[in-house]
């Protein structure tokens, strides 16, 4: 069997358990040390039989990563950014986030936090929720205008 039937077998395999993304695909065939003609026919072939295809991978990923992990936009989309997703998937991805879901999320996420923190005055903690949401990837516009009605004095030390 050559490197590329073996990788090509490899790779169906990989996809059929979730859903991936090219530069993921050719990271975990590194081993196999394809050429670049071999690796560019493995990705159509993929793509041909139905085991990638980059929207379909955008959809989940966008899906689990706002459900599952709780990550705002600007973190998803750096993500995909790495993994050389192509802006107007990235953008079409976005859209599948309902605005008031994701608002939602941002006001638990701030309101859970803000129970666990220490603070000693409302600035200080305002600051530690910021930097907590833009962590999770959720722009600082947004998170400044719930901040904007949390007050220390709900808040218990």
């Amino acid at each position: 069997m050559s490197n590329y039937t073996e990788a090509l077998a490899f790779a169906a395999s990989y996809c059929s358990s979730a859903e991936h993304c090219k530069s993921e695909i050719l990271d975990k065939t590194t081993k196999f040390k394809l050429t670049f003609e071999e690796k560019f026919r493995m990705i159509q072939r993929l793509q041909q039989d139905g085991f990638l295809d980059e929207k379909r991978y955008v959809k989940a990923f966008v899906n689990d990563r706002f459900r599952f992990n709780k990550w705002g936009h600007v973190k998803i989309r750096f993500i995909l950014r790495q993994k050389g997703i192509s802006p107007d998937l990235i953008e079409d991805g976005m859209g599948l986030i309902p605005e008031d879901e994701y608002q939602e999320m941002l006001q638990t996420l701030l309101n859970q936090k803000k129970t666990s923190i220490k603070s000693k005055s409302n600035y200080e903690l305002k600051g530690k929720l910021l930097r907590y949401a833009a962590g999770r990837g959720f722009e600082p516009e947004l998170i400044s205008r719930y901040l904007k009605y949390i007050d220390i004095n709900e808040h218990e030390d």
